[in-house]
């Protein structure tokens, strides 16, 4: 019986590859098993336009081939907005004009250069994402190109949602990353439940900023989306000099760590669960 290579033996314990794309950075990484630690295998600056051959050295010889390829984009790569459904909305194709209209409004651009995706809903307000049509067709031409499976291509914001959302308990959520913080402005239903997403808002971080500078923009932030101030907001991310230690009124600060290991509906969802695959 012929010994498993290790592209078959890596997929068969839940591993695989993870790029990470920001507009300062790209980074390669190998995870041996679903949740062990990542080894890395590459890391980059990033001019803010992705090519395949950038990786080109490390995927060439083949050995990985075969592997699930999964992309998380920085924030600063993709455009993240909300979409108010219509309540005339007949169906999907109605949901997306809706979608590319809210994105042409905002942004001004042409959709027909950008990639939109969404989780729609028809009864309340819904997450859209936009990213660029020559950054997606770049991730699909290295995954064809060196045999690897393309499974995600997920913005960093939207993976710490869906972690965290249903934790939450009326919290604000913020994502670190490259200077800035993508906050998910919530809204607790008045009935009670979980959070829902109602804005999302980018802050780019000063030099010096603190805990009262942070302060005063969550409240201009609630203000802005007619929400209440939050009591508290948890981030994700590493922790960033200034924020690590609140001060006198200002809401209650977190920071969310990773689990050392998985619990037993994770490891349960991660190995019988099946997740769609991109593209």
């Amino acid at each position: 019986m012929p010994r498993p290579t290790l592209p078959s033996l890596t997929r068969f314990l839940g591993g695989r590859l993870e790029l990470t794309l920001t507009r300062a950075s790209l980074s390669l990484a190998l995870r041996r098993k679903a949740w062990g630690s990542p080894v890395s295998l590459v890391e980059l600056p990033f001019a803010g336009t992705f090519h395949p051959d950038a990786l080109a050295p490390t995927l060439a010889a083949g050995r990985l081939a075969g592997l699930p390829l999964s992309v998380t984009l920085g924030d600063d790569l993709v455009r993240l907005f909300m979409v108010a459904p219509p309540g005339n909305a007949r169906g999907l194709g109605d949901i997306r004009a809706v979608a590319a209209l809210r994105f042409q409004r905002l942004y001004g651009e042409d959709i027909a250069a950008w990639r939109l995706t969404f989780d729609a809903a028809v009864d309340q307000p819904f997450l859209a994402c936009a990213m660029p049509q020559a950054l997606h067709a770049a991730l699909l031409d290295l995954a064809r190109t060196h045999r690897l499976a393309l499974t995600a291509v997920t913005p960093r914001f939207v993976t710490a949602w869906n972690a965290e959302h249903r934790r939450l308990d009326g919290a604000w959520l913020g994502v670190a990353q490259e200077g800035a913080i993508t906050l998910g402005c919530v809204d607790v239903p008045p009935g009670g439940g979980a959070a829902g997403l109602m804005a999302v808002h980018r802050l780019a971080l000063p030099p010096g900023a603190d805990a009262r500078w942070l302060r005063d923009q969550l409240r201009t932030v609630a203000l802005r989306h007619g929400l209440a101030d939050p009591a508290a907001l948890k981030l994700v991310g590493r922790p960033l000099p200034g924020l690590a230690t609140p001060a006198a009124g200002t809401p209650i600060l977190t920071w969310q760590t990773v689990a050392p290991r998985p619990t037993a509906t994770q490891a349960v969802a991660y190995l019988f669960g099946g997740g769609q695959r991109a593209g």
